[in-house]
């Protein structure tokens, strides 16, 4: 994963706040998602929509959980 060419194939998006950071591995696909200046949670999948639809899936509840906290 520090393999400098492997980062420059990285797809960046953006989604209520939050960043996802897309990359293929060799086997699937890895996305790390987080708010900026925060530490990111690594979620895997095997194709790149299913990444994008759990990372989706993953702020949805983080958004849901601070709203019930509050």
């Amino acid at each position: 994963m520090t393999d400098p060419h492997h980062l420059q194939q990285a797809e960046l998006v953006e989604h209520k706040g939050y960043q996802i950071r897309l990359s293929p591995s060799s086997l699937e696909w890895m996305a790390f998602v987080a708010r900026p200046k925060q530490r990111p949670t690594l979620i895997m999948a095997p194709d790149r929509a299913a990444a994008l639809a759990k990372a989706y899936a993953w702020i949805e509840a983080q958004l849901a959980s601070a709203k019930d906290a509050q």
